[in-house]
């Protein structure tokens, strides 16, 4: 393999993609800053993983503070752009309109254009090898992105079952109480009325 193709394949491997998890106490905000070269594209996804009401405000503004993307009370999504020019593009997310919701917020991030392999190999002469390594590459940093994204959705979906058959096993439980509370009063209540009944009551025989 030739200086050429491994110059591409450290080409590939520049593109940028990091996932966080951070926490959105209520009436905060956090924002996040990432630099990006006009043309590039902007993927990335995000889920609300705990709170009460697991849903946020999200927006991303261009670096002239154009707002570019905006998501009210959304608990996940993801979202695509293109950026117009060269500058800090600023992603925030809202927890104002809680009160008292703490909340975990995960956040997956690619920046990056694909990169053109026919114009490569025609203006560099590679061999069929080279040109399946550096597809190879590109192909498997896309498949990381989408495992963060899986992962954290999985994350998200996985603590909202554990949430709900928590609070089915706590009706179920005062449902319990509930009907024996009922039961023992009803039996009280009888019992009171034989007892008031008194030796006035004569057994026929």
């Amino acid at each position: 393999m030739n200086r050429v193709a491994i110059a591409l394949l450290l080409l590939c491997f520049a593109r940028t993609i990091y996932a966080i998890s951070f926490d959105l106490p209520p009436g905060t905000e956090e924002c996040f800053f990432e630099d990006v070269h006009q043309g590039t594209t902007i993927n990335g996804a995000f889920a609300v993983t705990q709170g009460s009401h697991m849903d946020i405000d999200v927006r991303i503004y261009a670096p002239d503070g154009t707002q570019i993307y905006n998501a009210k009370r959304e608990g996940e999504d993801k979202f695509m752009l293109k950026a117009d020019r060269d500058g800090t593009y600023r992603f925030c997310f809202s927890n104002k309109m809680s009160v008292v919701s703490h909340k975990t917020v995960k956040l997956v991030i690619t920046t990056g254009d694909p990169i053109d392999f026919s114009k490569l190999a025609k203006k560099e002469s590679m061999d069929n090898v080279e040109r399946w390594i550096v597809s190879i590459t590109h192909t498997v940093r896309m498949i990381d992105f989408h495992q963060q994204e899986y992962r954290m959705l999985h994350e998200r979906h996985l603590k909202t079952v554990t949430s709900t058959n928590r609070r089915v096993k706590w009706w179920s439980f005062l449902e319990c109480v509930a009907v024996m509370a009922v039961s023992g009063i009803q039996v009280m209540f009888i019992k009171r009325m034989f007892n008031k009944s008194g030796p006035g009551v004569k057994r026929m025989v």
